[in-house]
């Protein structure tokens, strides 16, 4: 008799988990989902008035060689 309640405790136990797993499926992948945006995220600047993302060109700095970069020596 004990050894069909072990069973029976058992059996349910694994049935209870993935309900709940099955029910927390939804959840676990939205963290998942945002955790992977937030990776992502771009800098305010680079959004227009209305939070989307500025499709202007863009103006940059590209140095062809090494005299253009400034060493910083104060590391001392």
């Amino acid at each position: 008799m004990l050894i069909a309640v072990y069973v029976f405790a058992l059996i349910g136990a694994f049935l209870l988990g993935g309900m709940f797993f099955w029910m927390a499926k939804d959840y676990i992948e939205a963290f998942i989902d945002n955790a992977a945006y937030s990776k992502a995220i771009t800098h305010p600047e680079m959004l227009d008035a209305d939070g989307n993302v500025n499709q202007e060109e863009l103006l940059y700095l590209r140095f062809d060689d090494d005299s253009g970069i400034i060493d910083d020596e104060d590391d001392d």
